[in-house]
This record gives C-alpha cells, structure tokens and sequence, in this order.
C-alpha cells in the first residue's frame, strides 16, 4: 500500500484490528465541500485556491483589500481617518486626506505631494493634490465613493479591523517551505494569502442565527481552516478494517520424509475502509472508530 501505515489498534478477542494510514494522495478540502470561505493568494510553488479563484484573483494583497474595503469598509471611520490626516502638520509621499472647500462647497479626496525641485531650481509639491471631490453631505457618503481614490499606502493603513463592517471576517496566511500552512488574525498589503467569508453569504449557506456570527474570529467559524492547516502538514488519515480468518491445516509430505503436520493458520481479510480524516491522529481516530462503527473501549494498541 503507498500509505503510510502509522498505528494499528487490535480487538482484545484478536478477531478484528483496524489499521490507520496517512493518506499521502489527500485532496484539498476545500475541492470537496462547498462551504463560502473564499481565498486568494500569491505564492508561486503553494496555493489552496480553486479553479475559480485560479482564474479570477487579484493581481496582489492590495488590490483584494481595496476590493473588499469597498464593499464592506466602515465608511464612518475611513472618513474620520482621512478627516484626521488633513490636520497632521507632516504628511508622507501619496498620504490621503478629505478637506472642505467652502468656496465650491465640496468635499475634495486630497493625496499628498512632497517638495520637488525642477532643472531651473524650482520647488513644487508639498501640498494636496485633488483626487476627486464630492458635492454631497458626509452622511451621504459610502466606503465605495472613496476607495478607489485611495493610495495602495492609505489602503495598508486601513486594513486595521475598526476600518471594517461586521458584513466580513478575513485572516491572512502564508505558506512553509514544504507547503505548511500557517494562519493570521491580521491582514495586510504585504499577505501572501487572505481567506475571508462574507456575512450574508454564510448565514444563507449556513442557517445560523447572526448571534453565531457576531463576536467570532473566522477560524472560529470556519472548520475548514483547521483542515487547511492539517492538509499542509500531511495530517490526513484512513482506516482500514480487517476480520481475523482462521484455517486448520493438514500438510503431508510426498517427496520426502517428513511427518504430516497441522497447524492453525490465520490472515486478515479486509471489510471496511474510509479515508480523508484531516487532523492529530489521536483526535481523528474516534470519528473513524465510529465511522467504522467499533467501540474504541474493545481495542488495545499493537506496535507497528
């Protein structure tokens, strides 16, 4: 068998033992459910993406977290960030700023230019540079109408959960030399992956009440990260079950001369088998006793 063989437990009556494996040709549990995590990520040798995502992700970090604060940032607080940088009395190279014109009563989405000198000596910059700007109230103004404004530095500095509805719930991750997979509560335009579910999505999918959803990280949440994690780590097992046989054996001899024998033969014969089982082997060995419908309490380990 090309699995690993990594314990082996025996009926204390020797009629039974059930073999546990490491299922060295696991698939990705993400291509065999259809849960609503979404993932994107940028690692030239790992991916758990789907096909789907393969074909429609982001070209980096930063552009999947412009996308989403788009459609889940919490408009208020952006707007008191970028109201907030217009007052610091030092700004950064593309910082973004939202000022009042009286003059032509509008909002103007400002990004910062530093001083420059031209070929005659000239200084220029250091100032705001308009963006865009909005004949409308603040009340009226949605995360959308300034996202796309903004600069890939001012998107870094909102990745910060109090920019963020309740509406998503994201983690980042990375990957190990051999494909491990670790995961992070924060997110930035540096992540080598971000996963994230979004509210509506998940309640519809999932039938939980919004209570559920509220107040949870996302791997709180979401099973399938610890399976990610698992498949990284090559921590997926199968079973196989196996029934004692045994045989009385009468051999005679007709070539030489040599008494008859009997003796009793035994060889285990396969009924059951089930693979998949993503984490510690010690923990994922009761759902396969009961898949196998066997009492764990009846068998003893066996060194292997």
């Amino acid at each position: 068998m090309a699995n690993d063989l990594v314990k082996r437990m025996v009926k204390k009556d020797g009629s039974q033992r059930i073999s546990f494996y490491r299922d060295v040709y696991a698939e990705n549990p993400r291509d065999m459910t259809d849960e609503p995590l979404h993932c994107e990520d940028w690692d030239r040798e790992h991916t758990i993406m789907n096909k789907q995502e393969r074909e429609s992700k982001s070209s980096d970090a930063c552009k999947l977290i412009r996308y989403l604060l788009e459609r889940y940032g919490n408009t208020k607080e952006i707007i008191a960030f970028l109201k907030a940088n217009a007052k610091e009395e030092r700004h950064k190279e593309d910082d973004n700023a939202l000022l009042y014109d009286k003059s032509r009563h509008e909002w103007i989405l400002g990004c910062w230019i530093e001083s420059w000198k031209d070929y005659n000596g000239a200084i220029h910059g250091n100032k705001w540079c308009e963006e865009a700007s909005f004949c409308a109230k603040l009340k009226d103004f949605t995360a959308w109408d300034l996202v796309s404004y903004l600069s890939d530095e001012t998107i870094e500095e909102l990745c910060d959960s109090k920019y963020w509805t309740d509406g998503v719930k994201m983690m980042s991750y990375g990957f190990g030399y051999y494909g491990g997979i670790s995961f992070y509560n924060e997110v930035s335009t540096d992540s080598e992956g971000i996963c994230w579910l979004e509210k509506d999505e998940f309640l519809k999918y999932s039938g939980c009440s919004e209570e559920y959803w509220n107040g949870k990280s996302l791997d709180e949440i979401e099973f399938l990260i610890d399976e990610l994690k698992a498949w990284g780590e090559n921590d997926v097992y199968g079973f196989v079950v196996e029934d004692c046989i045994k045989s009385k054996v009468h051999k005679e001899y007709t070539n030489v001369d040599k008494d008859d024998e009997d003796y009793e033969e035994e060889e285990w014969e396969e009924s059951d088998s089930c693979w998949g089982y993503y984490g510690d082997i010690d923990e994922v060995k009761i759902s396969m006793f009961d898949q196998a419908g066997l009492d764990i309490n009846e068998f003893e380990e066996e060194d292997v």
